[in-house]
């Protein structure tokens, strides 16, 4: 499973429809709309550890991607359960040097808004990454080609 940071994860790239991820990996175990936002419907794929969520105010199309898969890679290393600086220098170094790091009582997240990369911590191991749909500067989701 390739992360490809602002495009997607392997097949599943910003912009797909939801009829174009259902042929690709299959039909979801769970679809739920989001309680506060519903213009965002979660696609969950439990034997993945991946959920998908599809904007339906931007034509039903992908747009958010987190997973705990432990298949995940970029630059031929595994992220999930890595050590965090690890995965901040060695995996990520070649593009990300700049972190934005929040701590919670039980967690941490470290963020890159410029690829939309968030990394989620636990015990120093991140535990699972979202990656978002960039956006310009006058906030227009930019969409891969």
């Amino acid at each position: 499973m390739q992360l490809k940071p602002t495009i997607g994860i392997d097949n599943l790239k910003f912009g797909i429809t939801q009829k174009e991820i259902y042929e690709v990996i299959g039909i979801p175990n769970r679809k739920r709309v989001d309680e506060i936002d519903s213009n965002e419907l979660y696609l969950e794929f439990n034997n993945l550890l991946l959920r998908l969520t599809i904007y339906r105010d931007e034509n039903n199309r992908l747009g958010y991607i987190q997973t705990s898969n432990p298949e995940l890679e970029f630059n031929n290393h595994r992220i999930i359960n890595a050590p965090i600086e690890f995965v901040k220098k060695e995996i990520f170094g070649e593009i990300i040097s700049d972190w934005e790091i929040e701590d919670y009582d039980t967690f941490s997240t470290h963020g890159n808004e410029e690829y939309w990369v968030m990394l989620n911590v636990e015990y120093g191991k991140v535990i699972s990454v979202e990656l978002g749909l960039t956006f310009n500067e006058e906030d227009e989701y930019i969409w891969p080609d």
